[in-house]
């Protein structure tokens, strides 16, 4: 009966997260609610609430992922011995989450912010093993740079004499504000050099991969930039690196997901290409394009979160693809899902992901950007199919390459309910943003030919992808394999690098000061002063004493002596 209760609480979630969908297509205008927390002679300093079409429909997008993964978690995480410490992060989680699209403060933004960087350092290690550990000491580290920047950011912004961002116009702005917000962005949506934690907070447990990856952390940064754009155009040079960081992390993400073996990396890879697309569109000016795709890809990508979650739990923990296949008869539900998730990801027609993706397909076409740009925004988006395929065709109709089987598990009505939620999402969620909501309304003036071009190039690609990757008689491909299997070497030129100076720098603090001047001035410093203060002070003592009784003993002689 609690269970039901609390099942009950979610679709309660749900509900509310449909009727933010549906009101924000509604809402005549913004609304700012302010209370005044600090006030000195000329700054002000207050908490704001600012709800408009974009936080609502994004909170409500946030609250239908949100409570199926909760209604989820219960299948598969019901035997875990902390679930109500877990539960209690997620909620943490999301409460960070809301606060952060809610919050137009520069300052008081840092609430959510940071939020989410300690929530997700708390899930990341929650298997408490030396993997768990080091991806999510990656994940913090990486992300308290950003954390930095903004601190940066809000320095520099003191000039304007307010901190609210969101839909404002700059009088005195300095373009090293815009790039420090930019980077800021970057090292949240793990773009290019700051991608290397991204796959490796795949070692927290998938409920949480699903809220990461879907709609909560990774798209922070994203959210962060198209929400203060009119900020971001005064510097035109940090919007230029911003598209060509995009680009090479797109290609990237595909050409590594496109050799990777391991299913849950290869389902973060993706969301690692699709953030660069988004980023892509916000470096065009397309902020409202790139939200369009942040909705629509936080709901199938959380669908497909959640079913390869369920190959992997039926699969006792196996996330080799070369060990799964032949799933669609065991498990059809999650593998139906997986499919309308995988559709709309590659971009396929009258499927959610098909309106926002190609939409910033044929709209890059009309941007000022050079041939050289665009092939590489073809290149990366052809890869999205292939590894897409790849993964289906691996563990639905492929025939696994061990004698591992599936369990005989009947598929739950706890998975059977998100996947419908989040299933009806993929379907029609874009067309009803594409329809409804007047922000996404958008006049394409590609023609025919190019547009032809846009949608067949990443298939074409596709099959060339497919000839050059099996073809293991070159010498060179095996060797480039590797290359994209270790993601460019990304983490050890960025990271390892990084990490090997902090602990060089650690042992140097440790011998200076613990080993140093703590030893002279400190605890033991002081300890081994008094000891020696002691020690002289007791041999003075007792040289005294011995004085004193030698006087006695002479006067005692000399008053016997005058006597006599």
């Amino acid at each position: 009966m609690l269970t039901l209760k609390k099942n009950l609480i979610f679709l309660f979630g749900v509900t509310i997260g449909v009727f933010c969908l549906l009101f924000s297509s509604m809402m005549p205008n913004s609304m700012l609610f302010q209370a005044s927390v600090w006030k000195s002679n000329c700054v002000d300093f207050s908490f704001e609430l600012l709800l408009d079409s974009v936080s609502v429909l994004f909170v409500g997008t946030v609250l239908i992922i949100g409570n199926s993964v909760m209604i989820y978690m219960k299948w598969y995480m019901s035997n875990e011995l902390f679930f109500s410490r877990f539960s209690w992060l997620i909620y943490l989680f999301l409460i960070s989450m809301i606060f952060m699209i809610s919050i137009p403060n520069l300052i008081m933004l840092l609430i959510g912010w940071d939020g989410l960087g300690l929530t997700s350092f708390l899930l990341v290690a929650y298997y408490q093993n030396n993997k768990s550990l080091s991806a999510a000491m990656l994940t913090a580290l990486t992300n308290r740079i950003g954390d930095v920047l903004i601190l940066m950011s809000i320095g520099m912004f003191i000039k304007e004499m307010n901190w609210i961002i969101y839909e404002y116009s700059p009088v005195v702005l300095s373009g090293s504000m815009c790039l420090a917000l930019i980077l800021a962005g970057m090292t949240k949506s793990a773009q290019f050099p700051f991608c290397a934690w991204l796959p490796a907070a795949m070692a927290a447990p998938t409920p949480v991969s699903s809220l990461v990856h879907s709609s909560t952390l990774v798209t922070a940064g994203v959210y962060l930039l198209l929400r203060s754009f009119d900020v971001l155009i005064c510097n035109i040079a940090s919007l230029w690196m911003l598209k060509f960081l995009s680009l090479l992390t797109l290609i990237l993400a595909g050409s590594s997901a496109s050799v990777t073996v391991d299913f849950k990396k290869i389902i973060a890879l993706s969301t690692l290409s699709q953030l660069s697309v988004m980023m892509l569109a916000v470096s065009m000016g397309l902020s409202y394009v790139a939200f369009f795709h942040l909705v629509t890809h936080a709901v199938f990508k959380a669908l497909l979160f959640l079913s390869a979650g369920s190959v992997i739990h039926s699969y006792r923990g196996v996330q080799d693809i070369r060990f799964l296949g032949k799933c669609w008869q065991e498990l059809p539900i999650s593998m139906s899902a997986m499919l309308v998730s995988m559709m709309s990801l590659v971009g396929a027609p009258f499927l959610s992901g098909f309106y926002s993706k190609h939409l910033i397909m044929e709209l890059s076409m009309e941007d000022e950007c050079n041939i050289f740009m665009y092939m590489m925004e073809m290149i990366g988006l052809s890869y999205t199919s292939y590894y897409s395929s790849r993964m289906v065709f691996s563990s639905m109709i492929g025939s696994n390459k061990s004698d591992l089987t599936v369990v005989s598990v009947k598929e739950d009505i706890l998975i059977i309910i998100p996947f419908f939620i989040l299933g009806a999402g993929a379907l029609l969620i874009g067309d009803i943003m594409a329809n409804k909501n007047e922000l996404f309304f958008f006049a394409v003036f590609s023609s025919s030919i190019e547009s032809l071009l846009a949608n067949i190039i990443p298939y074409v690609g596709m099959i060339m992808w497919s000839v050059i990757s099996y073809s293991a008689a070159f010498y060179w491909a095996n060797k480039m394999m590797m290359f994209f299997l270790n993601m460019w070497l990304v983490e050890s030129l960025t990271s390892h690098p990084a990490k090997a100076m902090l602990f060089n720098y650690s042992f140097m603090v440790y011998r200076v000061l613990d080993y140093g001047w703590l030893e002279l001035i400190g605890p033991q410093g002081t300890y081994y002063s008094f000891g020696k203060f002691s020690k002289i002070n007791e041999m003075m003592q007792s040289g005294y004493f011995m004085l004193l009784l030698a006087l006695s003993l002479f006067a005692t002689i000399m008053m016997i002596f005058l006597l006599v």
